[in-house]
């Protein structure tokens, strides 16, 4: 008896701390030790169920701080209909800011040229549409989501993520 109601009160206890064992089991296939935190933990292209139960394909790039901005956060490329959705989320930026965001050629402390401007990121958030796909980024080489300070300060850089698409992940 004590089996079934820990079997039944498990999945429930789960979903009330936001566990998501996927997320876990990914994160310990990648070199994470088991006691990493369920929210910090990075799922890098993974099929997950869209609301209408078909299978989309996504990426979470970490987006860490440079030049001392004290912003930092993530950028989540998600395929949707042919196309890439791309999500920034940001803490420590100033109130008023104004944020400049770009896919850049390159990696991260230095990117290269601009691959796909990227709306403004504007109270922490940006939300874009570009017209690409999860597979013809990875196909581009080494990418980074890359923040800068203003337009007028466009060469100081305050958060920097290197775009990573597993190989080993089939596209939907």
């Amino acid at each position: 008896m004590n089996k079934m109601m820990i079997l039944f009160a498990l999945p429930l206890l789960l979903a009330a701390c936001s566990f998501h064992p996927r997320t876990m089991l990914h994160s310990m296939m990648n070199g994470a030790s088991p006691s990493a935190s369920p929210a910090t933990a990075m799922e890098s292209a993974s099929p997950v169920a869209s609301s209408s139960g078909m299978m989309v394909e996504k990426t979470t790039v970490m987006l860490a701080t440079q030049n001392s901005s004290g912003q930092s956060g993530t950028a989540t490329l998600e395929d949707m209909n042919g196309k890439v959705q791309v999500t920034i989320m940001v803490t420590g930026e100033p109130a008023t800011a104004d944020e400049p965001a770009h896919i850049h050629a390159g990696a991260c402390p230095k990117p290269g040229d601009i691959k796909f401007p990227l709306t403004n990121v504007v109270g922490g958030k940006s939300v874009t549409t570009i017209d690409t796909t999860l597979a013809a980024l990875k196909a581009m080489g080494p990418l980074a989501v890359n923040l800068h300070e203003s337009k007028a300060k466009i060469t100081n850089y305050v958060a920097c993520g290197d775009v990573t698409v597993s190989s080993n992940t089939m596209m939907h």
